[in-house]
């Protein structure tokens, strides 16, 4: 909970407490009157400084409560029995408790104090891909349009202040509470979480060309789900460049208003499917790449103009944004360096001797557990499993056993592959964050975020600016628990 919420529940359900141990009305005397101008005060000034949020409603309800209880209901004469203060005070501190549980479980979550010497700015671009039609719009012959979103090193000073994480889009909003079966208003409190970025800065001219890595969010995510890593890269010294895949994250939004949803009814099903699909994510990313050539001529503005360095040039990713990672790894010679963020290896399977440029697999614990893998097959029945996926379990196995094959294919000969221990599929993105019911037993968000963050830095000064391995065998070191390791 933030400051000014906590504030608020303290003062508000204190003075409720302090009039239910009067045992009379108080009414309208001027003591009440000064308890009230109090209560309403806190809150006025939560949500004016912090903003009000749905999370705080059964809090801002207290000022009924205790306007009611004051003015309305009982004789102002009559002392109460002392049942009926232990009642009031037991019912009372039911409805505490009921009015911090959302504010705890949903909280106002702020981003980790940047390591790096830049500040970051950032800037979203809508660009249409005019040689291929959308397959997915109801619309006939629209072309392929995707909304492209950057963050650099920035001029200490410049730019608007601080980005909101969700802008006020209720669709986006909507489509991250979709993900989680959750009502539509549930996520409405992103919209006041802070970021680092600010709008529109100037690019900082600390260097002349700074090295370029693009970022794919995962199925049903979006361009920004991992600004716990993006703000971090950009403030050491990279020009970072989330894409939004439209129809496959929650929710694009386009300038014009327009939107482009997220239906998992029209979604893969099979990994047959997903292989593909990635065929269409990888023009994207593909697509963009081009685009970039474009910005840096200064095709679009004068901002990046010959300030991006193609030649050094990485690629990252999360779940299925992670496996379009590796293809375009394996597939484009302008990507020099991949991480997969425990994706599936979906798309064109990988040479069994590895993709023969630097790749680092990142897994959570279970991924790759088989066992885990089985028990799970063993708790439903046939009737279960084929009415979740649509299949028996033989071809669910096989697929599987297939993607586990293609683990290895990846890393083979001199790839990197690590386990995060108390990790889920989720902790490699701000969704862990969002709430505490997100979250695995004992897994800590920030930490792992520090190590995502750590060992990404890493790999790609490295692979992109150089640097000695030395850095690498030092978070070995650092972090024995996570497995890192070189596979043969």
């Amino acid at each position: 909970m933030r400051f000014w919420e906590i504030v608020l529940v303290v003062v508000n359900f204190g003075l409720l407490y302090g009039v239910i141990m009067k045992r009379k009305k108080v009414g309208p005397a001027i003591g009440s009157l000064w308890t009230l101008a109090v209560a309403y005060l806190a809150a006025i000034v939560q949500a004016s400084v912090e903003g009000a949020s749905w999370r705080m409603i059964p809090a801002y309800l207290t000022l009924i409560l205790l306007t009611a209880y004051l003015y309305v209901g009982r004789d102002k004469t009559k002392s109460r029995k002392w049942y009926t203060v232990t009642i009031q005070t037991v019912l009372l501190t039911i409805y505490l408790a009921i009015a911090i549980i959302p504010p705890v479980a949903m909280p106002i979550f702020s981003f980790a104090k940047l390591s790096g010497s830049y500040p970051v700015g950032t800037m979203t671009y809508h660009w249409i891909d005019e040689k291929r039609t959308e397959t997915w719009s109801d619309v006939s012959r629209t072309k392929r349009e995707l909304m492209v979103q950057m963050w650099y090193p920035a001029l200490e000073g410049s730019g608007k202040k601080p980005a909101r994480y969700v802008e006020n889009s209720p669709e986006v909003k909507a489509a991250l509470a979709e993900q989680f079966g959750l009502p539509a208003f549930a996520m409405g409190h992103l919209g006041l979480v802070r970021t680092h970025a600010r709008p529109e800065a100037t690019l900082s001219e600390a260097q002349w060309r700074y090295p370029v890595l693009v970022f794919s969010h995962g199925m049903g995510g979006n361009r920004n789900q991992n600004t716990f890593e993006v703000e971090e890269l950009a403030s050491r010294g990279y020009i970072v460049v989330g894409i939004d895949h439209a129809y496959q994250s929650g929710a694009t939004v386009y300038p014009d208003g327009r939107t482009a949803k997220f239906n998992i009814e029209n979604q893969p099903t099979t990994k047959a499917g997903f292989d593909e699909l990635m065929s269409v994510w990888t023009a994207d990313a593909a697509f963009v790449l081009d685009q970039l050539e474009r910005l840096n001529r200064g095709g679009e503005s004068d901002r990046f103009a010959n300030r991006l360095d193609l030649v050094r040039i990485g690629m990252f990713g999360h779940s299925y944004g992670g496996a379009a990672a590796a293809q375009m790894l394996a597939r484009d010679a302008r990507v020099k360096a991949a991480i997969d963020m425990d994706g599936g290896m979906f798309g064109e399977p990988l040479p069994a001797g590895g993709v023969g440029k630097p790749f680092l697999l990142m897994n959570a614990q279970g991924t790759l557990d088989a066992d885990r893998f089985e028990e799970g097959l063993d708790s439903s029945t046939r009737e279960e499993l084929y009415e979740i996926t649509g299949r028996n379990r033989e071809a669910v196995e096989k697929d599987f056993y297939d993607l586990m094959r293609r683990f290895k294919d990846a890393v083979a000969n001199d790839g990197f592959s690590m386990v995060i221990p108390h990790s889920t599929h989720i902790s490699f993105s701000d969704y862990s964050l969002y709430s505490l019911l997100f979250r695995a037993k004992g897994e800590q968000p920030k930490q792992i975020h520090r190590i995502v963050n750590e060992f990404t830095l890493a790999f790609f000064e490295r692979y992109l600016n150089g640097a000695d391995d030395s850095v690498l065998r030092q978070l070995d070191a650092k972090y024995p628990e996570v497995n890192f390791k070189t596979n043969k």
